[in-house]
């Protein structure tokens, strides 16, 4: 990993803890959040998998899309619907 791809990683987690911590506001269901995706084509490679305690409603999930993207435009990355993925955490 070049230092470039280093500081977008590190940029990247930072912008996502702040998300992560709106969304927790956003929606008592809402428990953390993980990513994957390759610093060298970011745009077209982020995955964020959201981790609830029940289902997001189609409210609820837009919400989300629209937060994570007000975060990430700092990096000129966006995400689509199809780049976010709600799995249900029963351990919470």
């Amino acid at each position: 990993m070049t230092k470039t791809e280093k500081r977008l990683e590190k940029e990247l987690i930072k912008l996502l803890t702040l998300a992560c911590e709106n969304l927790k506001a956003l929606s008592p269901h809402f428990c953390y959040l993980s990513h994957t995706g390759s610093m060298k084509k970011l745009s077209t490679t982020l995955n964020v998998q959201l981790y609830c305690s029940e289902p997001l409603t189609k409210s609820e999930l837009n919400q989300a899309l629209e937060l994570l993207n007000n975060h990430l435009k700092a990096l000129s990355c966006s995400l689509k619907a199809s780049q976010i993925n709600v799995k249900i955490d029963s351990t919470n």
